[in-house]
């Protein structure tokens, strides 16, 4: 276990030093996407308990209990999502838990071959998602995930997908959230917040950057008509 005196970087992840220098990185505390879930869970708990006593149904009291049971997951898998850490030196990154300032580091270390910065466009067309992963033998590890809406905004996804999105922390916005660019464009179209993490990684463990874009499929093809009976 350990202690940190970390700064912040534009992504809210936070940033410090182990003792024997190497830089570690926490996650941020979803404390909006908490909040996000928390209120309604107790407003349709209240409404839905008032109703049941209202009504004396049994049935009704089903409502509360499921809202709060739906909360209380919900919660317990951000507050995962949110414990993450990681250690890194050249050539390798180790993967911890936190909690605060406070982590827990693993005991074995990883060997990193690169770091690839890679986008999926939404199959609806209103933005993307651009993730950040670190290459450890055959496998990636995911490190950051921002949400790009087209037009709008870029949130840091801590709370999940679609609406549940929403709560996550604002980091700046993404220049181009549409491009497609599989190279070293794809760079300059994300937000400075996931250029900034690509970058850190890169010279902190020493290793390449590689882009990937994934598209989204085609839409299915409109159902034929229906012949109408006559």
């Amino acid at each position: 276990m350990a202690d940190a005196a970390p700064g912040r970087l534009l992504s809210h992840y936070k940033i410090s030093h182990d003792p024997d220098g190497n830089v570690v990185l926490l996650m941020p505390w979803p404390g909006s996407s908490l909040l996000g879930c928390i209120v309604p869970a107790v407003a349709v708990s209240v409404i839905g308990g008032l109703l049941a006593q209202v009504g004396q149904s049994p049935v009704a009291y089903g409502i509360p209990v499921v809202a709060l049971t739906f909360a209380v997951l919900f919660v317990l898998v951000l507050v995962y999502q949110g414990s993450h850490a990681w250690v890194l030196m050249p050539g390798q990154i180790k993967r911890g838990e936190k909690f605060g300032d406070r982590y827990w580091a693993g005991s074995r270390w990883s060997p990193s071959s690169g770091v690839v910065l890679k986008r999926l466009m939404w199959p609806s067309g209103r933005g993307s998602t651009d993730r950040v992963f670190v290459v450890t033998g055959r496998t990636r590890s995911s490190v950051l995930t921002v949400f790009n809406w087209n037009g709008s905004e870029s949130r840091l996804a801590t709370g999940g997908r679609r609406s549940l999105a929403r709560p996550g922390p604002i980091v700046p916005d993404a220049p181009m959230p549409m491009s497609t660019a599989a190279d070293e464009t794809l760079r300059s179209a994300v937000s400075d917040a996931v250029g900034e993490m690509a970058d850190l990684l890169v010279n902190e463990l020493g290793v390449p950057l590689s882009f990937e874009c994934e598209k989204a499929p085609p839409p299915p093809p409109p159902r034929p008509p229906r012949p109408r009976l006559l």
